[in-house]
């Protein structure tokens, strides 16, 4: 029984690949032109799975994970999500965010650390500019951590592909906002922006955590994947 099971799964994997060769658009885009072909595309290719190549740097009680630090110093939000990571408990924070090589501070917020996230709320950051963020708190701070907003061109063409994800994934019956968001994640880790192979790990992050209520099974496999970031970086994790 076990061999025509896996004959019949290599089968599935191999109409898949003929599929996908034979398709031009984007891998994520032709993801929910496909329904049908979701979970085992999922289990060959996760994004929960995904670990980053570039290492976090430097290292203090509280380590910051993006913008800035995986992979590229490239985003595509003009108003970015900073993750970092921290175990202390019930410590008050300031995050600051400045042009980079400027004493001048653009937008800033107090924060709790142990939350461990923090969207901007300020005026959009302008495409093709230099940032730096900064989270000081009161027994341990991150250093400057620079950033840059793609340029205009860049954005506009991951733009149009992600309402173009969106709309599709709006009509599947039953498709979740959990759903859509791994779609977006998936859009953003599994494709290079340049040569390098370099992802936007920043956004597709921010896509995962731009759920509103998610289920415990979600925020169970975010995790992980925030875990794998740091296993890599070899940050031990603490809860």
């Amino acid at each position: 029984m076990s061999k025509y099971i896996k004959s019949g799964f290599g089968l599935g994997l191999f109409a898949i690949a003929i599929t996908l060769g034979m398709s031009s658009e984007n891998p994520a885009i032709a993801q929910v032109r496909r329904p049908r072909q979701n979970i085992i595309r999922r289990w060959v290719n996760s994004i929960w799975g995904r670990r980053p190549k570039r290492s976090l740097g430097a290292r203090s009680n509280i380590v910051a994970i993006s913008p800035g630090l995986i992979d590229t110093l490239s985003v595509w939000h003009d108003k970015p999500m900073f993750l970092w990571h921290s175990s202390s408990k019930n410590q008050q924070g300031r995050l600051i965010v400045r042009e980079r090589n400027s004493e001048e501070t653009l937008w800033e917020q107090n924060v709790d650390i142990s939350n461990r996230k923090a969207f901007y709320q300020g005026q959009p950051l302008e495409p093709g500019k230099n940032y730096q963020w900064k989270l000081t708190g009161t027994t341990s701070s991150i250093p400057w951590t620079n950033f840059q907003i793609m340029p205009e061109n860049q954005r506009a063409q991951i733009k149009a592909d992600l309402q173009r994800l969106e709309q599709k994934s709006k009509s599947l019956t039953g498709n979740t906002s959990e759903e859509t968001a791994k779609i977006k994640a998936e859009y953003f880790l599994n494709n290079a922006i340049n040569q390098n192979k370099e992802y936007l790990w920043s956004d597709g992050l921010q896509a995962l955590y731009q759920v509103k209520q998610p289920s415990q099974e979600f925020i169970k496999n975010r995790q992980q994947l925030i875990t794998n970031i740091l296993t890599t970086n070899k940050v031990r994790e603490t809860r």
